[in-house]
């Protein structure tokens, strides 16, 4: 364990970002434990769990086409924890070699004790117990979701943004503080375009378009085990009938969290897609 700890610390290195900001929060009730960051594996990466202080780490947008939007990411992680390799920092490298500002977004996890990797299983091996778990989280993490938004909106000018160019996206958990940002959002947070992936809507109670009805990008693999396909494709209606512009890209496989690996199937595209409907818009 001392070694794999070690091993953690050192790949974390190179992930450091160009900024980090701390997100001012309302102190929870719950009991908060030490954060830790575990390198998993090489293709899981590393992942961050017991996040009691959300902040913000952004990657300024390089290249010679550089744009003035950004994205803010939510890795996924059941809202135990983070996958901040795979679902974060990969994805934000990428965007910002693309011109885009990319931010990720450290919201607040689920407090316990334990291993990180026997809670992983435990969330696989016990549904209903993960979903009333995060439901008592996902309030105050879609709350980091949007004092992000804001944050990002009121220093839009130091880092070249437009506050009106401001996205949200999110892989499963992260996709379901994606939605419930969005739902709950008002004028000086709304999500100018958001993309969830693969989003974990069992835990999104109250699934209205919102009045803004911002551009959507959806996408999932029609083979995810925790059965998502369905609910992202219920977004997309959804957007479309609310009039909303609205993209959605169903991979026949992937199964669930494959998010910057690479799997040799044509859902790698995935990101590359998302660029250019970022770019597009």
């Amino acid at each position: 364990m001392k070694k794999l700890f070690i091993l953690s610390f050192l790949v974390s290195i190179p992930l450091i970002a160009q900024e980090k900001m701390s997100i001012k929060h309302q102190e929870w009730e719950l009991k908060s434990f030490k954060e830790n960051s575990v390198l998993i594996s090489e293709q899981e990466g590393i992942w961050l769990d017991n996040i009691s202080k959300p902040e913000i780490s952004l990657y300024k947008a390089k290249g010679n086409s550089i744009t003035d939007k950004a994205m803010i990411i939510c890795p996924g992680g059941g809202l135990f924890f983070s996958a901040y390799e795979k679902e974060g920092v990969k994805l934000a490298k990428k965007l910002a070699q693309n011109g885009i500002t990319a931010v990720i977004l450290k919201y607040r996890t689920y407090p316990r004790k334990g291993s990180v990797i026997k809670w992983s299983q435990t969330l696989w091996d016990k549904p209903q117990m993960a979903i009333d778990s995060a439901k008592i989280i996902l309030p105050y993490s879609s709350k980091d979701a949007l004092s992000a938004i804001e944050l990002i909106r009121n220093n839009a000018i130091k880092y070249n943004i437009n506050p009106n160019k401001i996205g949200l996206m999110g892989f499963s958990a992260g996709g379901a503080v994606t939605m419930e940002a969005a739902y709950t959002s008002v004028m000086k947070n709304q999500p100018n375009f958001i993309a969830p992936i693969y989003p974990w809507m069992d835990i999104v109670d109250n699934q209205k378009v919102p009045i803004n009805k911002p551009p959507a990008f959806v996408s999932c693999a029609n083979d995810d085990p925790l059965e998502l396909a369905a609910p992202s494709v219920q977004i997309y209606q959804d957007w479309i009938l609310a009039g909303a512009e609205a993209e959605l890209h169903m991979f026949s496989k992937g199964g669930h969290g494959y998010g910057m690996n690479k799997i040799n199937a044509p859902v790698d595209r995935w990101s590359q897609l998302l660029i250019d409907w970022i770019l597009a818009l």
